[in-house]
């Protein structure tokens, strides 16, 4: 919080008179008075991070877990006994409520009080170092044995690299050798690298760095592989460029890889598998799908043709209801793909049909020959759907003992 540091100013003079010197004394009082260092923050020492959420609800309650999580306790730096707000009952919560960079047991943060409570900002810069700065004791508060608990982020000399940048970057480096790099290649084009893992050179080297992901407007990047045909190559221009020692793309549904001009696939071993009763497809892309296409549309017609066969075995027929039968075969002739020899029998049959059960059937048969016209060349997998619908409600029409009732010829309105 804010704070005012007095000067200590010495006048030391012969004295004159009483009087004279009650008046030098009131005048050296506010020259005092006004001789100050104004400090609108406050340095806070660090000793206790609240990131066990156990921890949080044991000691301020379930309710408190989430709105406390990363905040900290600790002393003032300037003045021992003052107290954070709320009066000291409550951790001090970060001010930024969106990035957040928590500190560790002995550094030092920057608090600043907002209506009526503590916050703390950023971590003081001890010694430029990413990965920590411990200066444990300015507040009296903690000993240097408490440093001891901190090993982990003082072993590793990696983690200690300062990355070096462009003028204009900005750089994003955390604790344990990462960081994001926003800004240019050769100061002229756009530039992102994300690196978890940095060579201990500070400088960024795609081959040398542990796991990188390059993404880049132009320039080069020279990237290298143990394998002997492909040791080392340059990538140039508009770039996304990703190095490791495993990658993984993972996808719940479906994984495509598309590429304008070519695709390489390039190992020492490379195995493409699929599951029991799936299919390994290569050739050119439209004779594909049209084989897929055609393979599908000749099991459904086959389907059909097949269902339009067993109703043409039912004995019996509704007079009242020829007209909708009529207009259901008419709507099967109209499909290019089925035989209208096999339809134009349907006419002559004698078939007894329950209404409500035909209505039923006969508007899931319209929503799907509806459906049929939208389906894209490209799209097999939704035409066998669509088909082995179809080819269900087909079946239902043959199927339902319900549907159908005896002793009512159906013949052309004229017969």
């Amino acid at each position: 919080m804010s704070h005012k540091e007095y000067k200590t100013t010495n006048t030391a003079t012969a004295p004159v008179s009483k009087l004279f010197n009650r008046i030098r004394a009131e005048v050296n009082k506010l020259i005092k008075d006004n001789e100050f260092e104004f400090h609108e923050h406050d340095i806070f020492e660090v000793d206790k991070v609240w990131l066990d959420k156990d921890e949080l609800e044991k000691r301020y309650g379930l309710d408190s877990v989430d709105r406390y999580y990363g905040s900290i306790s600790g002393t003032y730096v300037h003045d021992n006994s003052q107290k954070t707000l709320p009066l000291g009952k409550t951790p001090v919560m970060p001010l930024d409520t969106v990035v957040k960079r928590y500190p560790v047991v002995g550094e030092y943060v920057i608090c600043i009080n907002h209506m009526g409570r503590t916050y703390y900002k950023t971590i003081i810069n001890w010694s430029n170092n990413p990965n920590n700065n411990i200066q444990v004791g300015a507040s009296s508060n903690l000993v240097g044995s408490a440093v001891v608990q901190h090993t982990m982020y003082t072993n590793n000399k990696d983690h200690r690299v300062v990355m070096e940048a462009n003028p204009g970057d900005t750089l994003i480096q955390g604790r344990y050798g990462n960081s994001i790099n926003i800004g240019s290649e050769n100061l002229t084009e756009s530039s992102i690298k994300l690196v978890a893992g940095h060579n201990d050179s500070g400088k960024y080297d795609i081959n040398k760095d542990k796991a990188s992901i390059y993404i880049q407007e132009g320039g080069y990047v020279n990237v290298e592989n143990p394998n002997d045909k492909y040791k080392k190559y340059p990538v140039v221009g508009s770039k996304v460029v990703i190095n490791a020692d495993e990658i993984v793309l993972n996808a719940r549904k479906n994984l495509k890889l598309v590429a304008g001009n070519r695709t390489e696939v390039l190992g020492k071993e490379i195995e493409l598998k699929h599951n029991k009763g799936g299919s390994i497809f290569t050739g050119e892309t439209k004779e594909l799908l049209d084989s897929k296409r055609d393979a599908l549309k000749d099991q459904a017609i086959r389907e059909i043709e097949l269902c339009i066969e067993q109703l043409l075995l039912v004995a019996n027929k509704a007079q009242e209801d020829y007209q909708r039968l009529k207009g259901l075969v008419d709507t099967l002739r109209s499909i290019p793909e089925i035989s209208s020899q096999v339809v134009d029998t349907i006419l002559g049959a004698e078939i007894s049909l329950n209404s409500e059960k035909f209505n039923e059937l006969s508007q899931r048969f319209n929503r799907i020959v509806a459906e049929l016209p939208t389906i894209p060349p490209n799209d097999p997998v939704r035409l066998a759907r669509v088909a082995t619908e179809l080819a269900q409600v087909l079946r239902d029409f043959t199927n339902f003992k319900e549907l159908f009732r005896p002793n009512i010829k159906l013949g052309k309105p004229s017969e």
